[in-house]
């Protein structure tokens, strides 16, 4: 059981009776070492990105150290530490981007980058627990899509790599060309062929790209030139030519 104070023993032993849900992909956090960017590394980046010129990565930056990390429907795996048996759950962000903790106030994430969520959840926990030491997993939902085996969308932690969220959606397809992986917003394309080349060679995590629920990772097509269309279309051109000098003869 958790170790509380006396006043608050009975509210903690209710919540405990209803966080029994078994987090899914947790693995993740354990395979990789988080690695999510600070709010003083990602300020020092858009000001470099400013510097450069570079306006599509410092709008990026500016979003993120402003909105925070987590959409609506973001998972959070929560391990609590105190309980011998490591009780654990899967949080799910609500609409106002908020988690919900049994018998307990909201926690709000507005403006909250995943770094800073450790510390952000162990002082909520701790006006309850005494005890409030836990383990908490960052989960985004990305889609992988285009030429890969099972085209979706995942959850997954967000300190993984690019090539291996691709690579969580079966690898590339027979038709892939990974110079052709783009990465999309919405409508709009947020890194490019040439950047997410960089991405990959340089082993950056989806964190680092700063990319958040609802992105999207499109794997291109190879080029393929055939034959019978090239003659088709050089036949179709050589008939027309033929055409027009019978009619000038």
């Amino acid at each position: 059981m958790f170790n509380v104070p006396s006043r608050k023993r009975l509210l903690v032993q209710s919540a405990i009776a209803l966080m029994l849900a078994v987090p899914c992909f947790a693995q993740d956090s354990a395979a990789v070492k988080s690695q999510f960017e600070t709010r003083a590394s990602l300020e020092a980046e858009e000001k470099q990105a400013e510097a450069q010129h570079r306006t599509s990565e410092a709008w990026l930056l500016k979003n993120r150290l402003e909105n925070g990390d987590f959409q609506e429907g973001d998972r959070i795996v929560l391990v609590l530490h105190s309980d011998p048996q490591q009780l654990s759950d899967t949080l799910v962000v609500q609409a106002g981007k908020v988690i919900q903790l049994p018998r307990m106030s909201d926690l709000p994430l507005q403006g909250v980058l995943r770094s800073e969520l450790p510390k952000k959840m162990t002082d909520h926990l701790a006006e309850y627990l005494r005890d409030p030491s836990s383990r908490v997993t960052p989960l985004v939902r990305i889609g992988v899509l285009g030429q890969v085996q099972r085209p979706g969308y995942y959850y997954t932690s967000a300190d993984v790599l690019l090539s291996d969220a691709i690579m969580r959606a079966g690898g590339p397809g027979a038709d892939a060309d990974m110079s052709k992986v783009v990465i999309r917003r919405g409508a709009d394309v947020i890194w490019s062929a040439a950047d997410t080349r960089t991405a990959l060679t340089d082993g950056l995590s989806l964190d680092r790209l700063h990319l958040r629920a609802g992105d999207e990772i499109q794997v291109g097509e190879k080029s393929h030139f055939s034959y019978t269309s090239a003659l088709q279309i050089g036949s179709a051109i050589l008939m027309a030519g033929l055409g027009l000098l019978a009619l000038r003869s």
